[in-house]
């Protein structure tokens, strides 16, 4: 369950969606990817570190650079279809049936 949870607050910044989604449409580095995303180079290492460290992106040095990849496309699948279910809601209360748990 821990592991869930890291993954899901690492997944809980729009900014880190967005790096993770250019990251599966193709792999690089830092200054690439920051120019990809539109954000400074720091922002850009900030938030790739806390997907590594939640497992999500995996990288490599070349040189002085150090280059990113999504580590599992599952999580791509799971931020997909979260994006998905998020299109079907309508914002109306009336929608969502009344349950008790």
């Amino acid at each position: 369950m821990n592991k869930a949870a890291r993954i899901f607050s690492a997944l809980s910044e729009p900014a880190r969606l967005e790096m993770l989604l250019a990251l599966s449409k193709k792999s690089g580095c830092v200054s690439a990817l920051r120019l990809r995303v539109k954000r400074s180079q720091p922002n850009v290492s900030q938030h790739l570190r806390v997907l590594r460290e939640a497992g999500l992106v995996s990288y490599r040095r070349e040189g002085k650079k150090i280059c990113y990849s999504v580590s599992n496309p599952e999580i791509v699948a799971l931020v997909s279809a979260a994006s998905k279910l998020g299109g079907k809601t309508s914002g109306n209360a009336a929608a969502v049936p009344n349950r008790r748990f």
